[in-house]
């Protein structure tokens, strides 16, 4: 026992980790929210009671599903939430007017609009996302409700938007009372935000300026952050509405983020590709590594960013020398060019740190355009496509059953299928989430019990009400700010309200509280089982569609046909893909997954040196001689049917010839320059095709030898 106790008593460990301890020992932000929005929650409770609306539960409801941990979040949610509300209203109304008496056509009408929503709500991002996840069910319940009265279909919908509104605007009154000096606030969290995304892409590559080993999954998980705080910053937008070029600025930081990542990448293969090396390349390094340890620390001092400005400034001239001096014929031939090459990297490297701090201070006075390197969400049509077939069956065959058995709560049942349907579109890996979205609602219903059979009928007013509704909402809304129990949370809070049935004019009896909760509890469980069924999540095909985006990039830069590839785009489409397969895998990534991502990673440095050795080749200064090496490179990429042994035999060739090339231009610099850095990329391509040539060529292997296509 005293073994288990001083387990649990570990120094080393935080008390939040203990279990339970977001209960009894919650930090004070979260108790700080969930006591703000369960206060919100019974106020708004009271203003439907005494506007005596007939589903009073509703406003609460919405407090809950609105609320988030920034004043941005909420916002944000709460206008479109009041958004997708009135296009559900609006799709409910015409349902309902086209189709009173004809349900052959209505239900198959409904599965079409829930599916044609939740397509939509999986291709666009953020509560954009939520407001057609909104439209789905919204319009799915009102016309449930009104099905059997259809000429009352316009209350219905007015009474549900009058809930929502009123939920919508008591969350916010809340949040505008706690939340003061948000603007401030604000400034700082995105600034430190930054700041530490920046440290830890230095310490990335200070490790590979130093030759170090740096797991992979660090990187990967630098990549992911980036595209999470490009997604938050539209909510920290609307929290300073008078400071948009901070915004602007914090986008453009990301992107040269993404961007200084997958420079390090490239510089670590390229460090792999060449031989040996004078010291004088080592130096320069060695000293670029030690000004980039100290960046993380001063990043929070104006100044002191200024001057590790001015010095990598200094060690970017040392560099630019050093790759002169190395075509002064001292060193040897070999050692010079792999000088060269490294140097040229570093160069690249330095400036994009450079840049990156540039646009972190966003200083007005600079003439800095933001825009150019934002990053770009790729659309997923593939799952939108899968969300919105899933989602029409599942109501099809809800329907089916409600009309077989004839079921008096069968409204109800196929509208909570239309709930899970509208909310799982948002999921990547709904097989993860449907389990915990159904565990908190059947959570929900336990809590319920002690409120509708023992303390609610002996409740004369609402402040003995409120008293009894405190706790368990409070409790809801610490497990909301629990990062491992937050879509169970979510579901309890949203089912919570429903399933109390609070009426003006009576309370819930036992038989009605049991119909409802069955309803809800069988409608929860039909969708989730749809969703497992109906084209289920696969790994193996996710790591498919993953590779194949990634080859589709890499050969349409080596054709060099069509739309160009922007190299913001090309790394934030690889990044959103390899983000989305971690999000696929939960709580850790399978062998399977590893694979595949590094796979990926190796291919976006192969596109980003494909994109730098096309435009290399255009350079006025690059022989003709060495033009045609690069071209016949570019013609092996894009032969059909080629596979990586094959183009590696047409890069080593075009290699050669390209060194070949820079001996012969002695004393011609712009010449020697222009060809180094062809080399060096194609360099890069060369060794990173040489060890994933199983993926290239759609074979990926397991570490046992197990082939997994």
């Amino acid at each position: 026992m005293r073994g288990r106790v001083t387990g649990w008593l570990d120094r080393g460990r935080s008390i939040q980790e203990w279990p339970f301890a977001w209960i009894y020992a919650p930090r004070m932000t979260d108790l700080g929210f969930s006591l703000r929005t369960t206060a919100a929650a019974l106020f708004s409770l009271a203003v439907a009671f005494w506007m005596e609306l007939g589903e009073p539960q509703w406003a609460p409801m919405t407090v809950w599903i609105v609320a988030s941990g920034s004043r941005g979040e909420s916002l944000s949610k709460g206008r479109w939430r009041v958004v997708g509300t009135v296009i559900g209203m609006i799709g409910a109304v015409g349902l309902i007017a086209a189709l009173p008496q004809a349900s052959w056509a209505f239900l198959p009408a409904l599965a079409v609009w829930t599916g044609l929503c939740a397509g939509i709500a999986t291709l666009v991002r953020n509560f954009r996302s939520y407001a057609f996840v909104l439209a789905a069910y919204t319009c799915a319940i009102i016309a449930m409700d009104s099905s059997a009265h259809p000429d009352q279909v316009f209350q219905i919908a007015m009474a549900r938007g009058t809930y929502i509104v009123l939920g919508v605007v008591c969350e916010m009154v809340a949040g505008i009372v706690f939340t003061p000096n948000l603007a401030a606030m604000t400034r700082m969290t995105v600034r430190a935000r930054l700041a530490a995304a920046i440290g830890q892409a230095s310490a990335a590559t200070v490790d590979i300026l130093r030759e170090m080993p740096v797991p992979e999954r660090m990187l990967r998980r630098i990549f992911s952050l980036t595209l999470s705080l490009n997604d938050r910053l539209e909510f920290s937008a609307i929290e300073l509405r008078d400071d948009r070029r901070l915004i602007r600025c914090a986008y453009a930081t990301l992107g040269l983020l993404s961007r200084v990542v997958s420079r390090g990448l490239g510089m670590r293969t390229r460090l792999a590709a060449v031989g040996e090396r004078s010291a004088v390349s080592g130096a320069i390094m060695a000293e670029a590594a030690g000004l980039l340890e100290r960046l993380p620390g001063v990043l929070d001092r104006e100044g002191e960013v200024r001057l590790v400005r001015a010095e990598l400034d200094d060690v970017l001239g040392r560099c630019r020398s050093a790759i002169m001096g190395s075509m002064a014929g001292e060193a040897r031939e070999d050692v010079a060019i792999n000088d060269r090459v490294v140097l040229q990297g570093l160069d690249l490297l330095l400036g994009e740190f450079v840049e990156l701090l540039r646009y972190y201070q966003a200083d007005p006075g600079e003439g800095l355009v933001p825009e150019r390197y934002r990053l770009r969400h790729a659309l997923t049509w593939r799952n939108a496509l899968h969300n919105g077939l899933r989602s029409v069956a599942a109501i099809l065959l809800a329907g089916l059953v409600w009309e077989v058995t004839a079921w008096p709560q069968g409204s109800g049942f196929v509208a909570f299928v239309a709930v899970i349907c509208g909310r799982f579109a948002t999921f990547e890996n709904t097989v993860l989430a449907s389990n915990s979205f159904f565990y908190g609602a059947c959570w929900a219903a336990v809590a319920t019990v002690l409120p509708v059979f023992v303390l609610m009928p002996l409740a004369s007013s609402f402040g003995a009400l409120a008293l009894v509704l405190f706790l368990p909402m409070l409790l809801g809304g610490l497990a909301a700010r629990n990062p491992r129990m937050v879509v169970g949370a979510a579901s309890y809070n949203n089912f919570f309200p429903a399933l109390l049935g609070l009426d003006n004019q009576g309370r819930l009896n036992e038989l009605q509280w049991f119909n409802g909760t069955l309803s809800l509890l069988l409608g929860l469980l039909f969708g989730v089982m749809v969703f497992k069924c109906v084209l289920p999540f696969d790994e193996r095909r996710v790591c498919w569609l993953l590779r194949a985006r990634a080859m589709a990039g890499v050969l349409r830069i080596g054709r060099g046909s069509g739309r160009v590839v922007d190299e913001n785009i090309w790394i934030g489409h690889n990044t959103q893909g390899m983000e989305r397969l971690i999000r696929y895998g939960g709580a850790r990534t399978t062998p399977l997954m590893d694979l595949y991502l590094h796979g990926t990673l190796a291919m976006m440095t192969v596109g980003r040196n494909l994109m730098h050795l096309r435009r290399v080749a255009s350079d006025p200064e690059m022989p003709s001689e060495a033009v045609e090496a690069v071209r016949s490179v570019f013609e092996g990429l894009s032969r059909r049917g080629r596979n990586a042994a094959g183009f590696l035999v047409v890069s080593e060739a075009a290699l050669a010839r390209l060194r070949r090339v820079d001996a012969a231009a002695v004393g011609r610099d712009a010449t020697r320059l222009v060809v180094t850095q062809a080399i060096g990329a194609l360099a890069i391509v060369a060794l990173e095709l040489r060890d994933n040539a199983g993926f290239f060529d759609g074979r990926p292997v397991m570490a046992d030898g197990v082939m997994t296509l």
